[in-house]
């Protein structure tokens, strides 16, 4: 790694400067370390005085470079003029660095500490990973292989929390660690994503799962460690509560690096754990090709196929182009969704009414009949598994989407009346509002004589 490290030869930034001395040697890379010379309150002092705090900076400098070669580590120096966090971040653009490290100051350094305001200017507009130490102990212990280190990744479904895993993983490559990767947002949110709040323990294990099989996707040779949080409150204090339950050493987050303004209104989990947190936190912005890459990267395989029909000509249309179309080894999952109030001969009902619950019922197995007649001959499935499902519902394009969410499906499939113009504003179709909400790749199905 090329490290840069800021110091302004404090307790702390001793500490820093050492883990990052040993990372550098550990990794093979070489070690920058930088005390900007801040001089706004001089700048229009006598000459010598300017000389003065040049040469004590310059002494102190020059120490802690010799101090920190002693422990292994190809060290430079550099003793630039102006803001701290401007100079750290002109000087890791000029030696092209991968790593900056810093010491922390934040509220949980006792009373009368204000967060480092250097910290926080330089997390908001860093390029590259940066690392703050809290408590120096058990990364100097890791990185001199006395202990495995403890991390902690922020994770979830998108690009910057991979980021955060990759950066976990080559940490691992470096030194033994344990890495938990931890699902922070609200599971009640993902619970009625996959239409299942009145089974919460059925979502959080279908939510894991999806975890742990993004993790094997990412870093399939690292072995993680995967857990949703059951702490409430907002994810930055979610990771806090996990990193003190699991004795974390180091959080590991990504960020989508918002300005200012995004930051007022959508608040930065990146700045509430560098304010917060209890250990180190190490923060990995996601580069613009990452996520330009990831926007153009290949679709996954398709696995699982969700096509629903309302039994009509053109909704078993599309259930017969989903088969077609799936590929051997898939899971095809057919639904269709019916009014939770619906009786016989189109007829709508209430519980209270007496003779509700025979009629729906006789209603509900009618369709499941029907959707069985969709099976085809054993020669067409090709090694394919199928199931039907009568799915109850109000909102039949709601219950499309709930589902594919909780399949995990790789394809949707509907039929669409072939509405256009001002007859699907008006009207609209369910296929239009599943078109709207579900945002993962949609085949629709037109009527015959329509493709």
């Amino acid at each position: 790694m090329r490290i840069t490290c800021g110091t302004e030869f404090s307790e702390r930034s001793y500490q820093a400067a050492e883990v990052a001395a040993l990372l550098a040697a550990r990794s093979g890379g070489r070690m920058e370390l930088v005390h900007a010379l801040d001089v706004r309150g001089a700048v229009f002092g006598a000459a010598h005085v300017l000389q003065t705090l040049e040469t004590a900076a310059r002494e102190r400098l020059d120490a802690e470079v010799e101090r920190l070669r002693a422990l292994g580590a190809t060290v430079d120096a550099a003793l630039p003029d102006g803001w701290p966090d401007e100079a750290l971040l002109a000087e890791a653009a000029r030696h092209q660095s991968t790593l900056l490290v810093l010491g922390a100051t934040g509220s949980r350094d006792g009373p009368g500490v204000s967060v480092g305001k250097t910290c926080e200017r330089t997390l908001s507009r860093t390029t590259v990973p940066m690392l703050v130490v809290r408590d120096a102990a058990p990364l100097l212990a890791w990185l001199r292989g006395e202990r495995p280190l403890n991390i902690l990744v922020g994770f979830d479904f998108t690009v910057q929390s991979a980021s955060a895993l990759a950066f976990a993983a080559r940490l691992a490559r470096i030194g033994s660690c344990r890495i938990v990767a931890a699902y922070t947002d609200d599971p009640k949110r993902e619970a009625s994503r996959m239409g299942l709040l009145d089974e919460p323990d059925e979502a959080r294990r279908r939510l894991y799962d999806s975890l742990v099989e993004r993790v094997a996707q990412l870093e399939p040779d690292l072995p993680a460690e995967v857990v949703v949080s059951p702490h409430l409150g907002d994810p930055a204090s979610r990771l806090a509560h996990l990193a003190e339950r699991e004795s974390i050493d180091l959080i590991v987050t990504g960020t989508n690096q918002r300005r200012p303004l995004q930051r007022l209104f959508a608040g930065s989990v990146s700045l509430q754990l560098l304010r917060d947190s209890p250990t180190n936190v190490l923060v990995v912005p996601t580069p613009p090709e990452a996520a330009s890459a990831a926007a153009l990267a290949a679709p996954r395989e398709v696995r699982r196929v969700l096509v629903a029909t309302d039994l009509s000509d053109t909704g078993n249309r599309a259930v017969a182009h989903a088969i077609a179309i799936a590929p051997p080894g898939c899971e095809i999952t057919v639904i269709h969704v019916m009014n939770p109030n619906q009786m016989l001969d189109g007829a709508f009902g209430r519980p209270s009414y007496r003779e509700f619950e025979t009629e729906h019922a006789k209603e509900r197995a009618r369709r499941e009949e029907a959707l069985q007649k969709l099976m085809p001959p054993p020669e067409r499935l090709r090694q394919r598994s199928i199931r039907f499902e009568v799915v109850e519902h109000d909102l039949p394009a709601k219950a499309i989407v709930e589902q594919a969410q909780k399949h995990d499906v790789d394809l949707l499939c509907v039929g669409t009346l072939g509405r256009s113009g001002l007859s699907a504003a008006l009207l609209g179709s369910s296929a239009q509002q599943v078109l709207r909400t579900w945002k993962g790749p949609l085949l629709l199905i037109p009527p015959a004589g329509q493709d």
